[in-house]
């Protein structure tokens, strides 16, 4: 199985949840040349982690391990399907209606019970993508 890893710090322990931070950064933000472009982008996540083992302290550093079928998952969710629902709703609207104000607005609307849609679905999608973690041994 092909994993995705990140290096972390683990910031809170409770029972066999594992709050841990970790550094996402695209891929020009390790670039040698990030400073002189505005591209460059780091920013902290946090990711909650449930460990069967609970060995884990505030501070200690461990590695984020999940599944790429995640990655691609996560993908389909966040960025694909939205995509698919406003061209289509934009192509559907303008077809029937030929009004473009009216399309792009129905096109954008159409995301709110989307992304609503996708709150309320957070503890399925919680099950869905489970993430293990490991103590990083130097």
């Amino acid at each position: 199985m092909k994993t995705i890893e990140h290096d972390g710090i683990v910031k809170q322990v409770e029972g066999s949840h594992v709050k841990v931070q970790i550094m996402s950064m695209s891929a020009c933000a390790s670039c040698h040349a990030n400073g002189a472009c505005s591209a460059a982008d780091m920013q902290d996540k946090e990711v909650d982690v449930i460990s069967e083992n609970g060995a884990f302290e505030p501070g200690q550093q461990v590695v984020i391990i999940g599944s790429r079928s995640q990655g691609l998952k996560a993908t389909w969710w966040a960025y694909v399907l939205p995509l698919v629902l406003v061209v289509t709703t934009l192509a559907v609207t303008f077809t029937y209606s030929g009004d473009e104000n009216l399309a792009g607005a129905l096109a954008l609307l159409v995301l709110v019970p989307y992304f609503l849609m996708m709150y309320l679905a957070g503890k399925a999608m919680k099950k869905t993508f489970s993430f293990s973690v490991k103590s990083k041994i130097e």
